[in-house]
């Protein structure tokens, strides 16, 4: 399962997993925890999940410190992957893909070692993550931004406990990824080309269930040659409706949100290059991308039912697209909402201004709350619309 993560790795993230490595080695550990990913994400290869790090005083030196005091006996701070015998599989006999960079480019290869090193159940997980991370952005390669951010979804990792001890904010570290993300961007030091919604959606929905399905496919293939019956196994259209089911709501958020620093980033970039925009105009140009947001979310849903998976025997009808959109478009209010008030808030912090610094965080956290609250309607919304169909043979 880790091979497609691997494979879809850019050379930057490569490097970072060979730094990690090389954390884990002078530790004398048998296998990579985040804790070593994190003081590798904290060096110049982190690129965006290293300038986030930054943000909020994380570097190399404070990392590798608190990594040193945490580390008691060398003993390793997870468990390791539990999955399957070999917790190197995916890394045959080696160590890990190492980055050489030659005269002609960038290539990867393989370092062979004398000893086989493992990752830790939660280093695994936090891959598979930012696997799915690049697929939501609709992104044909894993970056060390989306690596942290799967991390940052594994609350229960010891990389989340360092970066909290050293002070940071884990909600705030993933908006000021999101933020690195859109800003390199539009000032072009990006070369990655952002797909449209329908295109990152569909393209990601396809690549998770041929995925899943290959996993079943080779379980049955197992069933037969072992001669061992299995009860039952879930039909490609079963598992086309539980990939739609459980992911779609994830690609609709994170592809809000994203979207919504992109539209923040270029109305910033504007206002250097024409002056200060007309605050109407401005008002038009966001309820415009909110109108524009909403029906390509109702044309994914009807590319990905009718068009490439004819899944249900029933569409959606009108009540729902508009049950869907609504929230779509208070999700994107929300998200500009808590944009506003965290500059309004670094400003704040600027200036020394503490009782505005309060008042001001007040707000952010309502608003937080009420950002997690659209989130599970939208997650609930799109799963009482797909659960209550039958399911197209």
């Amino acid at each position: 399962m880790l091979d497609s993560v691997f494979e879809r790795s850019s050379d930057s993230l490569l490097q970072v997993l060979q730094l990690a490595l090389d954390e884990c080695i002078n530790f004398e550990h048998n296998y990579i925890c985040t804790d070593h990913i994190l003081a590798a994400l904290a060096t110049e290869y982190g690129g965006v999940a290293n300038e986030a790090l930054a943000t909020m005083k994380i570097d190399e030196d404070s990392v590798s410190k608190e990594l040193e005091n945490q580390v008691k006996g060398k003993t390793e701070s997870e468990l390791p992957f539990s999955g399957r015998p070999d917790l190197s599989s995916g890394l045959p006999s080696v160590s890990l893909p190492v980055v050489a960079t030659g005269a002609g480019g960038t290539t990867s290869s393989f370092s062979e070692t004398r000893k086989a090193y493992g990752l830790s159940d939660l280093t695994v997980q936090s891959l598979h993550r930012a696997y799915e991370y690049a697929l939501f952005f609709g992104l044909n390669f894993i970056n060390p931004e989306h690596l942290l951010l799967g991390i940052l979804d594994a609350r229960e990792s010891t990389a989340v406990k360092m970066i909290e001890e050293l002070g940071g904010n884990i909600d705030y570290l993933r908006r000021q990824i999101m933020q690195l993300m859109a800003k390199s961007l539009n000032t072009g030091s990006s070369n990655a080309e952002v797909p449209g919604l329908n295109r990152a959606v569909v393209n990601g929905l396809k690549e998770l269930i041929d995925k899943h399905y290959r996993a079943v496919s080779t379980l049955q293939g197992l069933s037969v040659r072992s001669r061992h019956a299995l009860s039952s196994l879930p039909p490609r259209s079963e598992i086309v409706h539980m990939v739609c089911t459980g992911y779609f709501p994830d690609f609709l958020l994170n592809q809000i949100a994203f979207r919504r620093y992109l539209l923040e980033e270029t109305l910033a970039q504007l206002n250097l290059r024409v002056g200060n925009l007309d605050k109407e105009l401005i008002a038009t140009i966001v309820s415009s991308a909110a109108q524009s947001l909403r029906q390509e979310v109702r044309t994914s849903i009807e590319f990905m039912l009718s068009n490439e998976y004819r899944l249900f025997s029933q569409m959606l009808d009108e009540a729902e697209h508009d049950l869907i959109g609504s929230v779509v478009e208070d999700l994107w209010w929300a998200q500009g909402e808590e944009i506003a008030l965290n500059d309004l808030f670094a400003d704040a912090l600027d200036d020394h201004r503490r009782k505005h610094l309060l008042n001001l965080q007040k707000r952010r956290l309502e608003i937080s709350e009420r950002l997690n609250k659209l989130k599970g309607r939208l997650d609930e919304t799109i799963r009482q619309c797909f659960v209550k169909r039958s399911v197209s043979a």
